[in-house]
């Protein structure tokens, strides 16, 4: 038997959506378009771009960020995700707060990182990256 997914939502206007997907290799990426395709039906992202984060869920696009701009396990810095923070989802966040949210995600095991206090590099954990 074949994995399945299955996603259920539903929108402010009342309507309810059901997205099953099933097959030997569903990809993280497959499943992540499928969020941005509810996302852009409930009105979160407007002409291309999500609406600003609020509270806790900011740590939830500096996720999203680095796994639809450095899936292929490359290697990026806080600046890197700062910059993709603001110029194209117009979110004002510190350097020192980017730095915050990959040292948390380093340690939960979903970053790998390397180098010294000036240089950091991360990327995405190799299990995590390929799938």
């Amino acid at each position: 038997m074949s994995p399945k997914i299955k996603i259920e939502d539903v929108l402010p206007s009342g309507e309810k959506i059901s997205i099953v997907l099933e097959g030997r290799d569903i990809s993280e990426k497959r499943v992540i378009q499928v969020l941005q395709l509810l996302k852009i039906m409930s009105g979160e992202v407007n002409n291309g771009r999500s609406s600003e984060p609020q509270g806790e869920r900011l740590i939830d696009l500096v996720l999203w960020v680095i796994r639809s701009k450095f899936s292929d396990a490359s290697w990026f810095s806080s600046k890197d995700i700062l910059s993709i923070l603001r110029d194209e989802y117009s979110v004002d966040i510190t350097l020192n707060s980017v730095s915050t949210y990959l040292l948390r995600l380093y340690r939960r095991g979903i970053l790998e990182r390397k180098g010294g206090r000036f240089d950091m590099r991360y990327r995405l954990s190799r299990c995590l990256a390929s799938t």
